[in-house]
């Protein structure tokens, strides 16, 4: 991202490095003529000592331009963050009453105060907060409408609406969810995960659909969502791709979505590897026991692949039956260790005196010593 002064210094540079660039060639260009005599003595000389002058002008200029540049962002940088502390304090005071309120217009270091005191205040002053934003008429809006502005421009605004938090600019931020810049496409889904209100969150949902957003993106843009999220988790399951379904999924359990736990269940007879795991971490975070699918289960803990292995062994304790605990006895057995320390910690919360039996009698040696640690543990 550009700060102010590094495009002229990128242009320096440039210059630099084309006037060396032209003095190197007609370095070249004089001296294979005097080696082929075409040229005499004194305009190689000559040449060599205004390559010579060049070089050390361009050098000089461009030294001095990168000390003052550094001592002039240092100095800014400085008087931006007094002013921001500064008008910090001022919107503080008004906003508790200790102080009257200063009217807009303000500059840019009072904007980024009230977006700050926004992100971290919630309820009543939240709301005060947002209608003193409304007042200051920000440029955000012009910006994402505009067609000139730099893509750092609109990431920045992008930013800023997340954190302003406004109903009423979901519009603005929708249609960013199509944009063929990716980078700008995730912005806009956190802004518009952090803005949406109501019927704003099936809008989202819709746009979410077809964003075409990589599933670790589309998850955070679910659990930034919070308590919204259940519409969208719910549209994702029925209509999303496979990426989306996993996102979905991911969602449910660390949210805590019960109602959607029903959903979840056509989800263990996936092809999809991962689409099942993601299922399987979902009803173990909701405790939810998958009754109907034992034989699913059952499949999933033979599988050759070991993380399945595992969440299927930390599922089945759920199940709360015999099935179950024959199943976590023989997975005490199985040669990777996660799984038999996700069969041990299952018997531990099912059934601890037949955890104690495998600890004494199981067949398999590896099987006894996860028992006994397991047993230990919990001591």
């Amino acid at each position: 991202m550009w700060r102010r002064g590094e495009r002229l210094y990128a242009l320096l540079v440039f210059l630099v490095v084309a006037l060396e660039a032209v003095a190197l060639g007609g370095l070249v260009l004089v001296f294979s003529g005097r080696l082929w005599n075409l040229w005499g003595y004194p305009l190689a000389q000559r040449v060599l000592l205004e390559a010579l002058l060049l070089t050390g002008v361009a050098l000089a200029l461009l030294s001095a331009y990168i000390l003052l540049y550094h001592g002039y962002t240092q100095a800014r940088e400085s008087q931006e963050r007094q002013a921001y502390e500064d008008w910090l304090s001022r919107f503080t005071q008004a906003l508790f009453g200790e102080a009257a309120f200063p009217p807009p217009p303000w500059p840019r270091p009072a904007l980024e105060a009230l977006l700050s005191l926004r992100e971290m205040l919630s309820g009543e002053f939240a709301e005060r907060l947002a209608d003193w934003i409304r007042q200051a008429r920000p440029p955000w809006g012009r910006v994402l409408r505009g067609r000139l502005a730099s893509r750092p421009a609109r990431l920045e605004a992008l930013e800023a609406l997340a954190q302003a938090r406004l109903p009423e600019t979901l519009g603005l931020i929708l249609p960013y969810l199509e944009h063929p810049d990716p980078v700008l496409r995730l912005a806009a889904a956190r802004a518009g995960a952090r803005v949406a209100q109501g019927e704003g969150v099936l809008r989202l949902a819709e746009a979410l659909l077809r964003a075409a957003l990589p599933r670790g993106a589309l998850l955070e843009v679910l659990l930034l969502l919070e308590h919204r999220a259940f519409p969208v988790v719910e549209a994702l399951l029925r209509q999303g791709t496979e990426e989306e379904r996993w996102a979905a999924l991911e969602a449910i359990g660390r949210l805590k979505l019960e109602a959607l736990a029903p959903q979840v269940l056509p989800f263990l007879e996936a092809r999809d590897p991962e689409l099942l795991a993601a299922a399987l971490r979902a009803l173990l975070r909701l405790g939810y026991p998958p009754k109907g699918y034992e034989e699913t289960l059952l499949a999933a803990l033979k599988d050759e692949r070991e993380f399945l292995r595992v969440h299927a062994a930390r599922l089945l304790a759920l199940l709360k039956n015999d099935l179950a605990r024959q199943a976590l006895w023989k997975a005490l057995g199985d040669p990777s260790f996660y799984v038999r320390r996700a069969a041990a910690e299952g018997l531990r919360l099912l059934d601890p005196e037949l955890l104690q039996r495998a600890a004494q009698r199981h067949p398999d040696p590896y099987g006894r010593a996860m028992a006994e640690q397991v047993l230990k543990e919990a001591a």
